[in-house]
């Protein structure tokens, strides 16, 4: 599975390579491992940019 943030690519790197970021961080190391070894590197695809999929329906005024 490709990761979908910087932020997740770099903790799964260092999860793989430290067991003690690991433990830390509750990601087991052999989970890691294949998802660094699955990363296919370089740059990651742009995020859309509009309403959330989930976003609450909201009343006339503008509420929630």
């Amino acid at each position: 599975m490709p990761p979908k943030s910087e932020a997740q690519r770099r903790l799964m790197q260092a999860a793989a390579h430290d067991p003690e970021v690991a433990a830390k961080t509750g990601v087991p190391v052999k989970v890691a491992k294949e998802f660094a070894d699955a990363d296919p590197g370089g740059k990651l695809p742009k995020k859309k940019k509009g309403p959330s999929q989930f976003a609450l329906p909201r009343d006339r005024k503008g509420k929630p």
